[in-house]
């Protein structure tokens, strides 16, 4: 089903190329390509806290046991960085060499991987990367996020935002929302996503998965 979702929220920033978005309690972390930085921001007051290096920014973050994952290079790796002071914990191969890995989230569960050109989204061990379950869904993945048992995953050209549900394995419903989204998170209460072409962090509110 297709409808339509106003944004409740938008913060803009200071950004060419927006790529990558996670929640960790109190601050938006999104990252920027054309600077390579990775940049913490209070969503209460829209101010940058803290930024960290990261060189060969692609797509979408999620954090791990309090540490940022950054899909980088053309590869798409997965650099493992200390929010703190930058530095680099570790660096992991895509686990589908040559595919297009744009989407990411660690919940509980695992990690989220999207996969735009593929259209599947692959649930893995975070600890070996063993593949758990794939899911296929019917739009390119420009970034996702987990609530509950839901992926809500951004179409960048389409400028939409879908939902899959996990329990019946399959896309239900789509939303058009301002712009286009690439990274999209999830705060508890709203699905946030990174507006490319007016470089602002926006928020919507989807029936059944966030809560105003």
């Amino acid at each position: 089903m297709h409808f339509s979702a106003g944004s409740v929220r938008d913060i803009p920033v200071r950004a060419l190329k927006l790529c990558g978005l996670t929640w960790t309690g109190q601050f938006l972390w999104f990252s920027e390509a054309v600077s390579n930085q990775i940049m913490a921001l209070d969503p209460y007051t829209g101010k940058v806290e803290h930024r960290v290096s990261c060189t060969g920014v692609r797509t979408d973050l999620t954090t791990v046991d309090g540490n940022l994952v950054q899909v980088v290079g053309k590869e798409r790796a997965l650099r493992v960085i200390d929010p703190e002071d930058g530095q680099v914990m570790a660096e992991l191969p895509n686990p589908r060499p040559g595919n297009l890995l744009c989407g990411l989230e660690a919940t509980g569960h695992g990690i989220w991987m999207g996969y735009e050109d593929l259209r599947i989204v692959d649930l893995r061990d975070k600890r070996t990367f063993e593949l758990l379950e794939t899911y296929r869904v019917r739009h390119p993945i420009a970034g996702l996020t987990v609530s509950d048992s839901y992926v809500v995953y951004a179409d960048h050209h389409a400028g939409t935002v879908n939902i899959l549900d996990l329990d019946a394995r399959r896309d239900v419903a789509s939303y058009s929302v301002a712009g286009n989204p690439t990274g999209v998170t999830w705060d508890g209460r709203r699905i946030w996503y990174c507006d490319f072409t007016t470089l602002q962090l926006r928020a919507i509110e989807v029936p059944g998965i966030t809560k105003g």
